[in-house]
């Protein structure tokens, strides 16, 4: 079963010609390049346009799923881990219920 393996990636031509042609590495390169750039991409998408959209939370008091609102000015805010950033005054704040104001974590 393993010498099967073996002869397949012993045949593959990984510049081993002596002439110097390197094509396959070449595309190695190129298709590693394209999914760096790729991962990137969605890095960025995911950091700059999902990220902006506002969550949604469980409530373990009322029991449904809420808008996370600042304690301090009752704001919507920018979301961390465990923590927020409240959109009006710009203050680290934790995070509440919008609808029965109690503390969601």
């Amino acid at each position: 079963m393993g010498e099967g393996l073996i002869e397949f990636l012993m045949n593959i031509p990984l510049q081993t010609e002596p002439e110097g042609n390197d094509m396959v590495c070449t595309y190695l390169i190129i298709l590693a390049v394209i999914l760096i750039a790729l991962y990137l991409g969605l890095f960025i998408y995911n950091k700059m346009v999902i990220g902006k959209k506002p969550k949604q939370h469980p409530c373990k008091y009322c029991g449904h799923m809420v808008n996370a609102v600042s304690k301090c000015c009752s704001a919507p805010v920018e979301e961390k881990f465990m923590a927020g950033k409240c959109s009006k005054c710009g203050k680290e704040t934790k995070t509440i219920c919008a609808t029965c104001k109690r503390d969601l974590y």
